[in-house]
């Protein structure tokens, strides 16, 4: 038996009327009717989209560049005032349905709610969503945003959203209150942990990575097992983006960094300067004991003479022996043309070593750090240095290590007889 909720829109009830009285079967006519209801509804969702993008959304722009603030910029960037007009169209449109069908069945009614309620529900969700991204575009572009990111946050409070609103819809299809959802879903907590592990872990060590600010964007990271050295571009829930230095993409899973190993340079580009560590292989046949007369020639050589006085000094302090080597002499000229070189870091360490001596010579190591923490700047101001230093090693009667073989003149070509 057809219910209904009084009389029908006078529309409707005209037009049935009008049919009837032209000869139309009720049926046929009652049909047309309804059919008529629908695009009514229709041609009024079309009607409101069109006020509401092509008005409404229009005064919002202008009213957006108008103000000095940013926030609603990136309100707008995110669309957010576009869903917003979203939801007071669907809104209107439920407010109508009783109007227009008023006099049918209860049960087409109740679909066409069902309909715009998950509708709205889900446009909802979306707002809520575009809310939180502005929110997270506002703060990456405050300075504080290179010291901890938000971005995991904002991410996990977006699923809390599309959770509910998974639920509100199931409520809305099985006309169920959604608190009886939610206890049910009590009961399937070992379920939703195996199905969301990554998640959760995810948010753990997200909530790990922030507190003890282990990692930022923009920071370089280097993790081997993983294959990544590059700069940290985005930090989600779930993962953490490395640009490699070749420029491909890593993706980390954000709980590795937790639960393994892992070097961040950030330290090392605030801090004063950049260390290198590079040795230089001296070959042990050259080195010889000098006589005063031969220091003193060492000293007056015009591409020594600069640093003299300061080489004699280190040399005078260090040296308990009755003679003067040229490697302890050349060591203290390195390490006098490294604490007056402009790149390097001043109230750092500067230290000119021997290492165990190997096969292939005694390695003179150089230690210090450069102002200069800039990767290609960096490598040129090192370069730069080796440069000058392999160039003086001959002025100190010192040759680098070479293998017999790399040094042997190549063999001639054997010529055969045809």
């Amino acid at each position: 038996m057809e219910q209904t909720y009084g009389d029908k829109f006078f529309l409707l009830r005209m037009l049935e009327e009008h049919l009837s009285g032209a000869g139309m079967s009720p049926t046929l006519s009652k049909a047309l009717a309804l059919l008529t209801a629908c695009l009514l509804l229709g041609l009024l969702a079309w009607v409101l989209d069109r006020i509401g993008t092509r008005i409404v959304l229009a005064v919002i722009r202008k009213a957006v560049k108008k103000t000095e603030t940013l926030w609603d910029d990136y309100l707008l960037q995110r669309k957010f005032f576009p869903r917003l007009i979203e939801f007071v169209t669907a809104a209107l449109l439920m407010a109508s349905v009783h109007l227009i069908f008023r006099g049918y069945d209860t049960a087409l009614i109740a679909g066409i709610e069902v309909v715009l309620r998950i509708y709205m529900t889900v446009v909802g969700a979306l707002i809520v969503a575009s809310a939180l991204n502005a929110v997270n575009d506002i703060y990456d572009a405050r300075p504080q945003a290179r010291r901890k990111s938000i971005r995991g946050y904002v991410q996990t409070a977006k699923i809390v959203v599309y959770v509910i609103c998974g639920i509100l819809i199931v409520a809305v299809l099985i006309r169920r209150d959604p608190t009886d959802l939610l206890l049910g879903l009590g009961a399937s907590a070992a379920f939703v942990s195996l199905v969301f592990k990554d998640t959760i872990l995810g948010f753990v060590a997200s909530i790990q990575l922030s507190a003890q600010d282990m990692i930022r964007p923009g920071d370089w990271i280097e993790m081997p097992s993983k294959g990544a050295d590059g700069t940290v571009s985005e930090i989600n829930v779930n993962s953490v983006k490395v640009r490699n230095w070749d420029n491909t993409m890593t993706m980390i899973p954000i709980y590795s960094l937790v639960s393994e190993a892992f070097t961040n340079w950030r330290n090392m580009e605030e801090g004063a300067g950049r260390r290198f560590r590079r040795p230089l292989p001296v070959d042990v046949t050259s080195i010889v004991a000098l006589s005063p007369e031969r220091v003193a020639e060492i000293a007056a050589d015009p591409l020594v003479a600069p640093l003299a006085a300061r080489m004699m000094e280190l040399d005078s302090q260090t040296n308990t022996s009755p003679f003067s080597t040229n490697l302890g002499l050349f060591r203290c000229y390195a390490e006098a043309y490294l604490q007056q070189h402009p790149h390097i870091a001043r109230g750092m360490t500067i230290l000119v070593r021997y290492l165990p001596v190997v096969e292939n010579g005694l390695p003179l190591e150089l230690y210090a750090f450069t102002s200069q923490k800039s990767f290609p700047v960096y490598e040129r101001v090192v370069a730069d240095m080796l440069d000058h230093l392999v160039a003086m090693l001959p002025r100190f009667g010192l040759r680098l290590f070479q293998r017999p073989s790399a040094s042997a003149p190549a063999p001639s070509p054997v010529r055969t007889e045809s």
